[in-house]
């Protein structure tokens, strides 16, 4: 009777804790860019021009159409949205292109490209917001899996990591990568718990998870990890030993995946005339981005030995990365910031080795115990296939990463929490296994 009203303050919690920190975060200049871009926000809902944000190559660096292509649209709609109804004039958004990553963090602030506090601040809401929901959504993809006794102890890392709070929080894609990534892997666990009961999932079900996954993906196109994860999910639970049909299943996935492309069509302006030419021209941008950002860090690219050891370090044991240009680390407005959120009992948990260590030792217990039957604990083989399934995609698109920024490890964060709280529930279960015969034959002793 109790437990859901729990449930519900422990969640209440957390999420305020995610907005009163709001304020705490470190700026970043993409967020610049992302408000920049928010100006579509009232070209679409207040002008109602929808044809002026249409693109067409040759897509110059930093020009509106380039931005269009290389970024989500969630974002800069809720930004726009956001700054709206706060009543705060477009006339105040920064010059284009929002931040110019050429040009020192003193030339931008002399040229208006650093918000006020009160757009900024704006502007963070949204993405705030959606790390907030994120948090009620990992808890019952947790308690799914493990009931209460996985969904508390992992929300509760998930809610306050540094590294999520301190970029969920800015105005950037990774408080809505993080909502409605984890939405559609909630929502696809749940058409395949139907499945397993023998009752085929319905239409609403079906559009929820085209919704999810498409709205994931016009968040930031990194979501194509989860939409995938999710896919694969539904797909793995009709194999076999299930007697579900597959056939119809992948006829039905073919048909979601298709949905899903179109939503993230239609949320996309970038991608309105010709659309499949114009995601081959995302693809063009966004690898031409990667290489830009490669030759610009003096650390990139990495070997294959620094990226498996990021896979490794990065969850927990690799404190808040808060900027990737060298160049902030000397800026005394930038360290006095970093400073400050350090310091601050909002900035979530320490990460590091004394804590960071025991954690990356239970996700590697969870991850070893996904693939032995004998210490799966709650989980299911069709959760057991779809976790591994979401752990290799991950890995994977982590190794091919050329660079070690921490904001690119983001989509992994929530699968090794995860994986900790399993690898908890693995070392405590046998634990108790193996006192229960020693308390057993003590009592045996006894007169």
């Amino acid at each position: 009777m109790y437990k859901p009203l729990f449930d519900t303050i422990w969640l209440i919690g957390l999420a305020l804790y995610v907005l009163a920190g709001v304020e705490q975060a470190t700026f970043h200049g993409d967020e610049s860019l992302h408000l920049y871009g928010s100006h579509d926000f009232t070209t679409l809902f207040v002008d109602h021009s929808p044809e002026r944000l249409t693109v067409t190559p040759p897509y110059v660096r930093d020009s509106d159409d380039h931005l269009r292509l290389a970024s989500g649209s969630v974002s800069r709609y809720a930004i726009g949205l956001s700054r709206y109804l706060a009543g705060i004039p477009e006339a105040q958004l920064p010059g284009p292109p929002g931040w110019r990553w050429g040009l020192g963090y003193a030339h931008n602030v002399a040229t208006g490209h650093r918000p006020p506090p009160a757009l900024l601040h704006a502007a963070r809401l949204p993405s705030a917001l959606c790390l907030a929901l994120s948090v009620a959504v990992f808890f019952l993809l947790a308690r799914a899996m493990g009931g209460r006794a996985l969904a508390y102890p992992c929300s509760a890392l998930y809610g306050l990591h540094p590294v999520l709070l301190l970029n969920g929080r800015r105005a950037l894609q990774e408080g809505p990568l993080l909502l409605f990534g984890l939405l559609a892997i909630l929502i696809a666990l749940h058409l395949q718990r139907r499945r397993q009961q023998g009752t085929m999932p319905t239409g609403p079900g079906w559009l929820a998870l085209i919704l999810a996954a498409g709205f994931a993906l016009a968040s930031k196109h990194s979501a194509a990890v989860f939409v995938a994860t999710a896919l694969g999910w539904i797909t793995l639970g009709a194999l076999p030993p299930t007697r579900q049909p597959l056939w119809t299943t992948l006829t039905r996935l073919l048909a979601a995946a298709g949905a899903i492309l179109a939503v993230f069509i239609v949320l996309s302006p970038g991608l309105w005339q010709a659309p499949l030419a114009r995601i081959g021209d995302l693809v063009a941008v966004r690898s031409d981005l990667v290489d830009l950002q490669t030759h610009a860090d003096p650390m990139a690219p990495t070997s294959l030995k620094q990226r498996l050891a990021g896979l490794v370090t990065q969850p927990f044991l690799t404190p808040p990365s808060h900027y990737e240009a060298p160049a902030w680390s000397t800026v005394e407005a930038i360290a006095l910031e970093v400073e400050q959120f350090e310091a601050s009992a909002l900035s979530g948990i320490p990460v590091g080795f004394a804590f960071g260590l025991p954690l990356t030792l239970l996700a590697a217990v969870g991850a070893v115990g996904l693939m032995r039957s004998n210490f799966r604990g709650p989980l299911s083989t069709v959760d057991t296939r779809g976790l591994l399934w979401w752990l290799v995609l991950t890995a994977l698109m982590a190794l091919s990463n050329p660079l070690s920024w921490q904001r690119y490890y983001i989509p992994l964060l929530p699968l090794v929490i995860l994986l900790s709280g399993l690898g908890g529930l693995t070392v405590w279960s046998t634990v108790r296994r193996i006192r229960a015969p020693v308390a057993a034959a003590s009592m045996g002793d006894l007169p």
